[in-house]
């Protein structure tokens, strides 16, 4: 392999054992504990003369890297590969990235498993009034006669975004026997999962018992789940999110919840996480999870092996790797 192969490793977050121990056979590693983004520059810069100017920098999707991050990045230390340990990228400025000429890797696909049966587990939990149910026992209660729940079979589940997760969650709907609407931009698609019926997004929210996300965050799917969009869901509605915060407009969705204008949301991410609106703990009608419906034991260690192997190919083929989204 090339001399390339002595670059400097920094690890920012914590990713799975599995994943160092391959890089630190190839490369100088310098791990960090979480530190704020300016405090990171500072302890990389004061390594970063040492080896190579060549280095690449690891992080975890919680980590925010903005246009102005990314400038001291490029002025301050040696860095020129930004490697997320996520499916999306859309917590790094990929422009400004551009920009100072800093390649971008994720590593999508690498959780589509754990994400997808997260979101089964939220439909499951929410048609079957498992945690209310839970919730009363716990108090004492022992009351089977006003929960009332609903069989998946015959339903109708919209997925927005028929991609790695969104794929894997039809699969296991339609072995439930459900009948299922995909939307994406994607064209062919539709010849790839013929068994999906591809309709616009009106269609799909007004025809779906069930409509869950799977769709990336940019600027096209900003708030693309607003107050109109979601007008059109029936009163017994269930709304999913697992895939980014910010595709849905929280406002209107926490006022549609409180109305009953839709019967329940499961909801994982948030737009300004790890904060988020506390105006959703008083819903009685929604479940709430921090993020975590791509992080499995499986998971966290195939998306951390498989960031480390995708460095090694990056720096062996000479900063061409196919993967890179930038």
């Amino acid at each position: 392999m090339k001399s390339s192969l002595k670059s400097n490793i920094y690890i920012a977050d914590e990713i799975s054992p599995e994943g160092v121990n391959i890089l630190r056979k190839k490369f100088n590693l310098f791990s960090f504990k979480g530190p704020d983004n300016v405090t990171l520059i500072k302890k990389i810069s004061a390594v970063s003369n040492l080896l190579t100017r060549n280095a690449a920098l690891i992080i975890r999707s919680t980590r925010r890297i903005d246009k102005v991050i990314v400038k001291k990045i490029n002025t301050l230390t040696n860095i020129k590969l930004i490697c997320t340990v996520s499916s999306g990228f859309d917590n790094i400025d990929i422009e400004a990235c551009k920009e100072y000429k800093i390649k971008v890797m994720n590593v999508p696909g690498a959780n589509s498993i754990s994400a997808g049966e997260f979101t089964i587990a939220l439909i499951l939990s929410i048609s079957k009034n498992i945690i209310p149910a839970d919730y009363k026992m716990r108090k004492g209660i022992f009351d089977n006669k006003k929960f009332s729940s609903i069989e998946l079979f015959g339903k109708t589940i919209g997925i927005i975004g028929v991609g790695r997760v969104g794929s894997y969650v039809a699969k296991i709907a339609k072995s439930l026997g459900m009948r299922i609407l995909g939307n994406d931009i994607n064209p062919k698609l539709k010849n790839k999962y013929k068994w999906i019926r591809f309709v616009n997004l009106t269609t799909l929210l007004k025809s779906s018992d069930i409509v869950t996300i799977h769709t990336p965050l940019d600027k096209s799917t900003q708030h693309l789940i607003n107050k109109k969009n979601i007008s059109y869901l029936s009163r017994k509605s269930i709304l999913i999110n697992c895939s980014r915060g910010g595709i849905i407009e929280e406002k209107a969705l926490i006022s549609s919840l409180k109305k009953g204008k839709i019967y329940y949301a499961g909801l994982d991410v948030f737009e300004n996480e790890p904060v988020f609106n506390k105006n959703f703990s008083k819903l009685h009608n929604v479940i709430l999870t921090p993020h975590i419906a791509g992080k499995t034991l499986e998971s966290k260690k195939r998306m951390s092996v498989q960031t480390a192997e995708n460095i090694i190919k990056y720096y062996s083929k000479g900063r061409k790797f196919h993967e890179l989204v930038n």
